[in-house]
């Protein structure tokens, strides 16, 4: 006859990948789109719902499309970090995973984001300037990391605790 419950192991793997899944989509949707807006949106590019004389051979981003477009990158992370809290329901290990996938997935958005802007500038970058060159800075870059990996973190635990 087959047990009634769930080991307890098993039970808590779905409400671990939720919590994991939520906490890493929003806490890098946050970084992202802050490290997008201070900078782009910023009077030195000032980029963001320009006007047609800083972008008059190509349309400006606007706020929405950017929000758009970090709402489907949060939403592939999330699926990530959901498989990363199936597999690791708790542990160190699991949160060293999902530190490293936040970090590579932050990072690798970042020159995303910066090529998406390269045709404003009129270069012919190779694939990793427009990030060097537009959107790596020195103290705000490693400090948003640093705030949404915390983000992250906060967010697991909190989730984790009130078991969603």
């Amino acid at each position: 006859m087959p047990p009634s419950n769930p080991p307890p192991e098993s039970a808590a793997r779905l409400p671990a990948a939720l919590a994991l899944a939520l906490a890493g989509g929003l806490s890098l949707f946050a970084a992202l789109l802050t490290h997008e807006f201070l900078t782009f949106g910023a009077p030195g590019h000032g980029l963001l719902n320009a006007d047609r004389s800083l972008c008059p051979d190509i349309a400006c981003p606007t706020t929405g499309m950017i929000v758009v477009a970090h709402v489907a990158k949060a939403i592939g992370a999330a699926i990530l970090f959901a498989f990363i809290g199936v597999i690791w329901p708790s542990g160190g290990f699991r949160l060293g995973v999902a530190a490293l996938a936040f970090t590579l997935q932050y990072l690798v958005s970042l020159v995303g984001i910066a090529s998406g802007y390269r045709a404003q500038f009129g270069t012919t970058w190779a694939w990793w300037e427009p990030f060097a060159e537009l959107l790596w800075n020195p103290l705000l870059t490693p400090l948003l990391l640093l705030a949404g990996l915390a983000l992250l973190f906060g967010l697991d635990r909190h989730l984790n605790r009130s078991r969603l």
